[in-house]
C-alpha cells in the first residue's frame, strides 16, 4: 500500500504542476498527512527532472511550463516509468494527463508488469467534483446509496480521498452526526458544492493520520477494539509476509504465531479468519467466535439446501 500512496502523491504533484499551479510544502504536507520534509524530498527529486522555481516561504512553481530537463540519469528514467506503470495500474481513467505530463522512456516501456487492481471509478465528474470541494474546502451534499439500496442526502466538509484494499471512499467530516465517516465513491451522485467554506479541525485531520498509518480499513467508529489470534501452517508463512499493519506480534515460534489485530468493525477480523480457517483460531473475543459460528452455520444450511 505505501508503493502506491508514493505513486499517487507524486501523480498529484505533477498535475498541481502542469496546471500552472503554486505548490506550497506545507499545504501538501497536510494534504498528504506527511512531514514537510519528505514533501521537500518529493519536490527537490522534480527539480531534476523539470524546471522548478522557488518563490519563497516553501512556494514552488514550474518555470516557463512542464519541461523536461536533458538529464542523463538512468535512475531518474526508472523512477519515472515505475511511477508511470504504477499510475496506469492504480488509475488508469488518468493515463491521458499524466500520459501528457511524463516523457516516455523507451528502454523501460515495457520494463514493470503490475497488478494493482483499484477499482474503477464510474462517476468521474462526481470524483472531480470531490476534489474540487477538497481543494477549496468547500462543503458539499450529495446522494447516498446504501448497502441496501436506498439513498439518503448527505452534507459533509470533505478531508480526503482515499483507497482502502483496492476500493475507492471519501472521508468527510458528517455534519448532521458530528463525526468522520468513510462514503464508497461509486455510491455517491449528484454532489452540489455549498458555497460555504470550513476550516479544517485539527482533531479530525489527526484522527485521519492515525487511522491510515496504523489501520487498512475503512470503518471509523470511536475507538478500535483488539482481538488475538493464533496463526498455524500456511496461514503463518502468509501472514508473516504480509503482516497486518494493524496488528501487533505478541509471540512467535517455528509452528505458531499469535498477533493481537486492532479493529473497528469485526467484519475486519472476520474476513482474515474465514480466508484461512482452520489454520486461525480466534483467543479471546466470544462475541466474534459467535458470529463466525452463525456465518459458518449459515453457509452450510444454504450449500445443502
Amino acid at each position: 500500500m505505501a508503493v502506491v500512496s508514493l505513486a499517487n502523491r507524486l501523480v498529484s504533484i505533477i498535475n498541481y504542476l502542469s496546471t500552472g499551479n503554486v505548490i506550497n510544502v506545507t499545504n501538501l504536507s497536510k494534504e498528504f498527512s506527511i512531514s514537510q520534509r519528505q514533501i521537500q524530498k518529493d519536490i527537490e527529486l522534480f527539480k531534476e527532472i523539470y524546471e522548478i522555481e522557488s518563490l519563497g516561504n516553501q512556494n514552488y512553481r514550474v518555470k516557463d511550463g512542464l519541461k523536461v530537463q536533458n538529464a542523463n540519469n538512468d535512475n531518474f528514467d526508472i523512477s519515472l516509468s515505475l511511477l508511470k506503470s504504477l499510475q496506469h495500474s492504480a488509475m488508469p481513467q488518468m493515463n491521458p494527463y499524466v500520459d501528457s505530463s511524463l516523457p516516455e522512456i523507451k528502454e523501460y516501456k515495457n520494463m514493470f508488469l503490475l497488478d494493482i487492481a483499484y477499482e474503477e471509478i464510474t462517476h468521474t465528474d462526481e470524483f472531480y467534483k470531490l476534489i474540487k470541494a477538497i481543494k477549496s474546502q468547500d462543503s458539499c451534499s450529495f446522494a447516498y446509496t446504501k448497502k441496501d439500496g436506498s439513498s439518503k442526502q448527505v452534507y459533509v466538509h470533505p478531508y480526503r480521498l482515499a483507497n482502502f484494499s483496492n476500493f475507492w471512499y471519501l472521508l468527510a467530516y458528517d455534519v448532521e452526526n458530528s463525526k468522520l465517516k468513510s462514503y464508497h465513491i461509486n455510491s455517491i451522485n449528484k454532489v452540489t458544492l455549498a458555497g460555504e467554506n470550513y476550516i479544517n479541525s485539527v482533531s479530525i485531520e489527526k484522527e485521519i493520520a492515525d487511522t491510515f498509518a496504523k489501520f487498512n480499513s475503512v470503518w471509523f467508529n470511536g475507538n478500535p477494539k483488539n482481538i488475538e489470534l493464533e496463526i498455524i501452517g500456511n496461514a503463518k508463512l502468509y501472514i508473516q509476509r504480509n503482516f497486518p499493519k494493524q496488528a501487533t506480534l505478541i509471540k512467535e515460534t517455528d509452528s505458531r504465531l499469535l498477533i493481537e489485530l486492532h479493529y473497528y468493525n469485526s467484519a475486519e477480523v472476520l474476513s482474515l479468519v474465514k480466508q484461512w480457517l482452520p489454520e486461525i483460531k480466534i483467543i479471546n473475543n466470544d462475541d466474534i467466535k459467535e458470529e463466525l459460528n452463525n456465518i459458518l452455520q449459515e453457509s452450510l444450511k444454504n450449500l445443502y439446501k
